[in-house]
């Protein structure tokens, strides 16, 4: 090779291109007996088919318990959007409310993602909560979802 200075026998030095190469990937002329297939895998074959069932029933099961759990999960948020907008609205005046709401926005939120269904806490945090809670102009049902959330834990 030369040191590509000599600008006059630079096409010596350049190979020349490959030549085309056609392939055909599948033969469109030829046609395939797909009974060859069929029978070459057992289709008759009882554990396979008791599997293949059971595999199906699963993730219907499966696919049964997300739906639930997802409208459980509607349900929830939806009746406790009205009263978290009404204690945050309140929480931006109040000290004492704000800090109540850092502590009960987490636990709500993993309630209405179905993570939690009861909270259990000490008889303090119970009555700091329900205490504050008072205060608050809520109506039976939204105090009760509250009592059915947060329970004293012995």
């Amino acid at each position: 090779m030369s040191d590509f200075t000599d600008y006059e026998n630079i096409e010596q030095e350049i190979r020349p291109p490959d030549n085309p190469i056609r392939e055909r990937l599948i033969d469109y002329n030829y046609n395939y007996n797909y009974n060859d297939f069929n029978n070459h895998y057992d289709y008759d074959n009882i554990e396979l088919e008791m599997a293949i069932n059971e595999s199906i029933k699963e993730k219907e099961e499966q696919e049964k318990k997300q739906l639930e759990i997802l409208e459980k999960t509607r349900i929830r948020v939806e009746s406790f959007k009205d009263v978290l907008f009404k204690i945050k609205k309140i929480s931006m005046l109040d000290n004492k409310i704000l800090k109540m709401y850092n502590i009960i926005e987490p636990i709500i939120y993993s309630y209405c993602e179905c993570k939690i269904d009861v909270y259990g806490c000490d008889n303090i945090i119970y009555n700091e909560i329900f205490g504050t809670l008072k205060t608050i102009r809520l109506n039976q049902t939204e105090f009760e979802l509250f009592k059915k959330l947060f329970v004293i834990e012995n």
